[in-house]
C-alpha cells in the first residue's frame, strides 16, 4: 500500500482517505445543510486548496495527512484526527495554523480573516461535503449537467390555469383556489377564519411592524361594511411605516450595517471604522418601498442609478448605489468582490453564484467562466473619497455648528500632521544616507542587516523600522521624486564594478552635460551602438542642488552617492522649523524651490489652505499609512462621528462609478490569484437570459447590463425569488424555506403553481410589491385562524399545505417599537442618522433606524435573532433563550413601558380595578381580557400590593440627607472584547436616563403582561 501511494496523483489521495474509512471508521456526518456547503465552498474549501494543498493533497500528504475528504482529515496523519467537530481549541489544524513557531502553511501564513473562518467552521461542526465513498461510487459533483439545467427555478415562469376546487365558496381570489385545490387533494379543508381583534393585529404587525391603537381596533369592530377588512389594507399599504417595516426585511436581505466589519480595512490603517453615510441608502429604500417603486426599477438603481436616465444626475436616488458598497470590507480586494457577487445575486436571484469562484458551481449550471465575467463588472468600478451630498439631508439650522465642529477638529488634524511630518523629517535628515540605502534594499537581508549597523539604523525598533517604511512610500509617492531621487535610482542600478567608470557619462546624460558620443563606424555599428545599461535615460529636471552637489562628485559606489545626499539634506535640516511655521501660517517661503524640494521631501508640507476637508486631511495623511500609529496622531475617529451623529452634518450618497478604462477578468485557477487562467468577457451569466448567448459588454463595467438582465421579465429566478420572500413575510415561511437560494440544493415549492401565477401576476401589474400584498391580504388562505387540528397535525405538522395560519413569534424590532409605541413617545420622523437602540439613554426612534455594527453586532440583537449582517441573509432564524425573557424582566426600557402604559389616560381615568385591567389588556393585546383573566389579574394585584409598599418604604428609608431618593447606579452591559474602545465604540444617544425607582403594583403587573407569550407572538 505504503509504494503504490507513493505513486501521487488524485487516486494516491483517494486511496488514502479510503484507507481511512477502512482503518477507523468515520462518524457518520449529520446532515449538511445548503448553508453549511455554501460557506465551506466559499470560505474553507479556498483555503484548504490554496494555502494547504501544496503539502496535503494529491498523494505528497506530508505528516501523512492529506485534506482532499472529510474522511481524509478524520482520520489524520501522524498525530492523528487534524480536525475535531465542534472543539477549535482541540484541533491540531486550527492550532498550527495559529501558532507563533512552526506556523503553517510555510510558505504564507493565514490572514486573520481566514483563521476566524476556519474557527467558526471547527466550531459549528466542520461540516464538509466531500466524501471519498462518494467520489468512488458515483460520477464527479457538479452542476454542468442537463439535469441540473432542467432544475424547476432555471426555467420560465409561465402562468398556469387557476384550478378548480369544491368548495368554491371559501374561495376569495385565485390565490384560494391553488390552496384549496391542494388541501382537498390531501382530504383536508382550511381553517375558519380569525377573530376581527386577531385579523387586525396580523395586518399591522406584517405591514407596519406596530400593533394598532386601541381607537383603531375598536373602529375595524364596528365597520361593519362589506370592504370594512380592505380599508384596513389600504390605509396600511399607504402608511410611511410600511416602508420602515419592509425596507428592514430589504436591509436583512443586502446584509445592512452603519459599520465594514473590519477592524482594518486592506492595508489603510486610517480608514474610518463606520461608514457615515451608509444611512443615506438605508433612506432610499424606505423612501422607493413607500412609493411602490416598480421592483425591477427598485434593483435596476441598485446596480446602476448612475447610469439610468431619470436616476444618474439626483444625489437622492444615487443614495440606491449603496446597495453596493455598504457591504463588509476585507483586506483582499479579490474577497471584496467576492462578496459583492454573492450580495447582488443571492438579494436578486436568489441564486449562489459566489460558490463558483474556485471550480465549477457543485450543483447549480454556473461554470467558472461565468462568476470570472462577473468578476469583471465588479472590478470595474470604483469608489469616490466622497459621494455627492444629498439635498436636505442634514439640518439646516445646524448646519452651521457642525462646520464650525468641523474646523476645529480639522485645525487639530492640520496641527497632528505638521508635527508627525516635522518628526519624520528630522529622524530621515539626521541619517539620511543610511535611510536611502535601506529603502532600496531587503532590511530583513545580510545586506539590509550590514547597512543598518553601518548607519546606526535599528529596523527591529518600531519607530525606526515605521520610518522606513514611511519613506519606501513617500519615495515612490513624493511629487518630487523626480527631481530629487531621479539620479539616485539611475545610479544604484549600475555594475558595482564598473561604477566609477560609468558614473560621470550616467549623471552627464540626466544633467544635460553629456559630451556627444561619436556614432560608431564599421561592420558591427548597430551593435557597438547599443548604450550600456543606464546610459539611456532621458534627460529629466533635476533638483539644481542636487545637480550641482552630484556633477563635481567622483564617487566610488552609490554608498558614495548616498552619502552625498545625505550632505545635502543636512544641509536644509536648520531651515526645517522655520519652513514648517510658514506652511502653518500660509506664508509665502523665504526659500527657493530647489531648496524647498530637499526640506518636504519624500513627505510634502503643503500650505494649511489644504487642509479644507475630511478628504483632503485624509488623503494627505494617507502617505503615513505604513506607520501602525499614524491613525492615533489624526482625528479621523472624532470626525467620522461627528459626521455620522450631528443632525446638521449633510448626508453624501455612497456611490460607485466606473474607472476610467474597465477590463477583462482572467479566471483564477481553484481561486489563487497565483494561478491566473484565461481571460473571460464581462458579460451577465447564462441563467439570467434562458435561451439566448450572454452577449460580452462593449462599453463600461457592464452594470448597467447585468442589471436589465436581473429585471428583465425574461429573467426565471427574479419575480419568483421577491415573490416567494414577501410570502415567507406573511405566513411565517415561504414556499421555498431558503429564501436565498433557489437552485438544485433547495427543496422543491411547497405550492408550485401559485407562486409562478403570482410571480406571472405580479410582472404583469407593474411589479408592484403593495398589489402582491393586497392580492395575499385580501385571501381567504391569509385569513385563516391558528387553530390546530389533531388529524392535520399528523397529516401535515409542517403546515406546508396552509391549513391553517403559522403562529409568529415577532421579530425584534416588532418587539421594541411595540415597547416604544406603548409608552407614547415614539418618535414619527421618517429617515436620519442612526441611533443607540439598545442601550440607556434610550431614543425613541423606530428601529430599523438603529446602530447596527457588524464586527460587534450587539448581544441584544443576537439574543432577538436580528439577521447577521456579514452577508446576504433574508430568513431569520428563531430561537428561544433565558435571555430574551431576562430582557422583560430586568431592562430599565421594559420597566419603563410598563411604568408610561400605567400613566395613560385610559387607565388613569378607570373607575374600577377590572376597567383598569381591561384597559391595560387593550393597550397590551389589543383585545379585552377574558373573566378567568380578569380574576388572575386582580389576584397578583393584591398579592403584590403589599410588597411593593414595603418596596417603596425601603426606597424612603434610603433617601439622603437632603430628601432625595438615590438613583439607582445605571449597570451597563458586558460588552465583546474590543467594544467601548476608540474607533469601534458604539454611538451613544444624548438623551435622558429612564426614571429609576420601585414600581407599585400597577406597574409590576403590566410588567407581568409584557414577559407574556401574547405580547411577542402575533397569531
Amino acid at each position: 500500500m505504503k509504494s503504490w501511494l507513493k505513486l501521487g496523483g488524485p487516486a494516491a489521495a483517494l486511496g488514502l482517505a479510503l484507507t481511512a474509512v477502512a482503518q477507523k471508521p468515520a462518524p457518520v456526518p449529520t446532515q449538511i445543510t445548503p448553508e453549511q456547503t455554501q460557506l465551506f465552498e466559499s470560505k474553507i474549501h479556498p483555503i484548504l486548496t490554496g494555502k494547504c494543498a501544496p503539502c496535503h493533497v494529491d498523494g505528497i500528504a506530508k505528516g501523512g495527512l492529506s485534506l482532499d475528504f472529510r474522511e481524509s482529515w478524520q482520520l489524520g496523519g501522524g498525530s492523528g484526527p487534524a480536525i475535531v467537530p465542534g472543539s477549535p481549541e482541540k484541533s491540531p489544524l486550527l492550532q498550527r495554523v495559529k501558532a507563533t513557531a512552526n506556523q503553517m502553511p510555510p510558505g504564507g501564513h493565514l490572514s486573520a480573516s481566514e483563521i476566524a473562518a476556519l474557527e467558526s467552521w471547527i466550531k459549528m461542526g466542520a461540516p464538509d461535503p466531500r466524501s471519498a465513498t462518494s467520489v468512488k461510487t458515483t460520477s464527479k459533483l457538479t452542476g454542468m449537467t442537463d439535469k441540473a439545467r432542467e432544475h424547476w427555478a432555471f426555467q420560465p415562469v409561465e402562468k398556469p390555469a387557476i384550478p378548480k376546487v369544491k368548495n368554491a365558496a371559501w374561495v376569495k381570489n385565485p390565490i384560494d383556489s391553488f390552496v384549496l385545490a391542494k388541501l382537498e387533494a390531501s382530504g383536508m379543508a382550511p381553517n375558519p377564519a380569525a377573530s376581527r381583534a386577531a385579523l387586525i393585529r396580523r395586518a399591522y404587525y406584517d405591514l407596519v411592524g406596530m400593533p394598532p391603537t386601541v381607537e383603531e381596533v375598536r373602529a375595524f369592530l364596528a365597520d361593519k361594511s362589506p370592504n370594512a377588512w380592505e380599508k384596513v389594507v389600504d390605509r396600511l399599504l399607504a402608511s410611511p411605516h410600511y416602508g420602515e417595516r419592509w425596507g428592514r426585511h430589504w436591509l436583512d436581505t443586502v446584509r445592512y450595517s452603519d459599520t465594514t466589519g473590519a477592524a482594518q480595512a486592506g492595508q489603510n490603517r486610517l480608514a474610518d471604522f463606520r461608514y457615515a453615510n451608509a444611512w443615506t441608502y438605508r433612506d432610499w429604500v424606505i423612501g422607493a418601498i413607500n412609493k411602490d417603486t416598480p421592483y425591477n426599477e427598485f434593483l435596476m438603481a441598485q446596480l446602476a442609478a448612475d447610469q439610468i436616465s431619470t436616476t444618474k444626475d439626483d444625489p437622492a436616488q444615487l443614495a440606491a448605489l449603496g446597495f453596493l458598497t455598504v457591504g463588509k470590507r476585507f483586506q483582499d480586494k479579490n474577497d471584496l468582490i467576492d462578496e459583492r457577487i454573492d450580495t447582488v445575486t443571492k438579494a436578486t436571484m436568489g441564486i449562489t453564484v459566489a460558490c463558483a469562484r474556485c471550480h465549477d458551481h457543485k450543483f447549480d449550471p454556473i461554470p467558472t467562466a461565468d462568476y470570472y465575467s462577473l468578476y469583471g463588472i465588479f472590478n470595474s468600478i470604483e469608489e469616490p473619497e466622497i459621494g455627492p451630498e444629498i439635498p436636505g439631508s442634514g439640518d439646516p439650522e445646524q448646519r452651521g455648528d457642525y462646520e464650525k465642529q468641523e474646523r476645529v477638529l480639522l485645525d487639530k488634524g492640520r496641527v497632528a500632521y505638521y508635527e508627525y511630518v516635522g518628526e519624520k523629517l528630522e529622524a530621515f535628515q539626521k541619517k539620511a544616507a543610511g535611510y536611502l540605502m535601506l529603502a532600496t534594499a531587503n532590511a530583513r537581508s545580510k545586506e539590509g542587516s550590514e547597512l543598518a549597523q553601518k548607519y546606526g539604523i535599528n529596523p527591529s525598533n518600531t519607530r525606526e523600522r515605521d520610518t522606513i517604511r514611511i519613506l519606501q512610500q513617500g519615495v515612490r509617492s513624493s511629487k518630487d521624486t523626480a527631481a530629487v531621487m531621479g539620479p539616485f535610482t539611475a545610479l544604484q542600478r549600475l555594475p558595482e564594478g564598473s561604477f566609477s567608470t560609468q558614473y560621470a557619462q550616467t549623471i552627464g546624460r540626466m544633467l544635460g552635460t553629456a559630451p556627444a558620443v561619436a556614432a560608431p563606424q564599421g561592420r558591427f555599428a548597430k551593435q557597438r551602438a547599443t548604450p550600456q545599461r543606464g546610459a539611456n535615460l532621458p534627460v529629466k529636471p533635476v533638483n539644481a542642488l542636487v545637480a550641482q552637489e552630484l556633477a563635481s562628485l567622483k564617487p566610488r559606489s552609490i554608498a558614495d552617492v548616498a552619502e552625498a545626499y545625505g550632505r545635502l539634506f543636512a544641509k536644509v535640516a536648520v531651515q526645517r522649523d522655520a519652513y514648517i511655521e510658514a506652511r502653518k501660517k500660509n506664508q509665502v517661503l523665504s526659500v527657493d524651490s530647489a531648496t524647498s524640494q530637499l526640506i518636504e521631501f519624500p513627505l510634502g508640507l503643503p500650505p494649511a489652505s489644504e487642509f479644507n476637508s475630511t478628504g483632503s486631511l485624509r488623503k494627505l495623511a494617507s502617505r503615513f499609512n505604513a506607520d501602525n500609529r499614524a491613525a492615533a496622531r489624526f482625528p479621523f475617529d472624532e470626525l467620522n462621528r461627528l459626521q455620522l451623529t450631528h443632525p446638521g452634518a449633510p448626508g453624501h450618497a455612497m456611490v460607485v462609478a466606473d474607472v476610467e478604462s474597465p477590463s477583462d477578468a482572467r479566471i483564477l485557477i481553484r481561486g489563487e490569484k497565483q494561478r491566473p487562467g484565461e481571460v473571460v468577457p464581462r458579460r451577465v451569466f447564462a441563467l439570467c437570459t434562458p435561451g439566448s448567448e450572454p452577449q460580452p459588454v462593449k462599453a463600461g463595467s457592464g452594470r448597467l447590463e447585468l442589471a436589465r438582465a436581473i429585471a428583465a421579465p425574461s429573467n426565471p429566478l427574479t419575480a419568483r425569488t421577491v415573490v416567494n420572500r414577501a410570502w415567507m413575510h406573511h405566513f411565517g415561511q415561504g414556499f421555498i424555506r431558503t429564501a436565498d437560494d433557489l437552485g438544485n440544493m433547495s427543496e422543491k415549492p411547497s405550492h408550485p403553481e401559485l407562486l409562478d401565477w403570482l410571480a406571472g401576476r405580479f410582472m404583469e401589474t407593474g411589479w408592484s410589491l403593495k398589489k402582491l400584498h393586497k392580492w395575499v391580504m385580501l385571501s381567504n388562505t391569509y385569513q385563516q385562524s391558528t387553530d390546530t387540528h389533531p388529524i392535520y397535525e399528523k397529516k401535515d405538522p409542517a403546515n406546508r399545505l396552509l391549513w391553517h395560519a403559522n403562529l409568529r413569534r415577532l421579530d425584534f424590532e416588532s418587539i421594541r417599537d411595540t415597547m416604544v409605541a406603548l409608552t407614547g413617545k415614539l418618535d414619527p420622523v421618517l429617515g436620519g442618522k442612526p441611533v443607540n437602540i439598545t442601550d440607556e439613554p434610550y431614543v425613541y426612534r423606530r428601529s430599523v433606524y438603529g446602530y447596527i455594527d457588524r464586527l460587534f453586532l450587539s448581544d441584544l440583537l443576537t439574543q432577538f435573532d436580528v439577521s447577521d449582517p456579514t452577508m446576504a441573509n433574508t430568513g431569520r432564524i428563531s430561537t428561544i433563550v433565558p435571555q430574551q425573557a431576562l430582557f422583560f424582566m430586568n431592562s430599565a426600557m421594559a420597566v419603563d413601558v410598563a411604568r408610561q402604559v400605567v400613566r395613560r389616560d385610559e387607565v388613569g381615568k378607570a373607575q374600577t380595578d377590572e376597567e383598569k385591567i381591561k384597559s391595560i389588556y387593550l393597550i397590551l393585546y389589543q383585545r379585552s381580557p377574558k373573566p378567568e383573566e380578569v380574576q388572575a389579574g386582580l389576584g397578583f394585584l393584591g398579592k403584590v400590593g403589599s410588597a411593593a409598599q414595603n418596596a417603596e418604604a425601603s426606597n424612603t428609608a434610603a433617601a439622603t440627607s437632603k430628601g432625595r431618593l438615590q438613583k439607582r447606579p445605571v449597570v451597563k452591559p458586558a460588552q465583546k472584547k474590543g467594544m467601548g474602545v476608540g474607533k469601534f465604540a458604539p454611538i451613544r444617544n444624548n438623551t435622558e436616563m429612564v426614571e429609576r425607582k420601585a414600581l407599585d403594583s400597577w406597574e409590576l403587573y403590566t410588567q407581568a403582561l409584557l414577559c407574556s407569550n401574547e405580547f411577542v407572538y402575533v397569531s
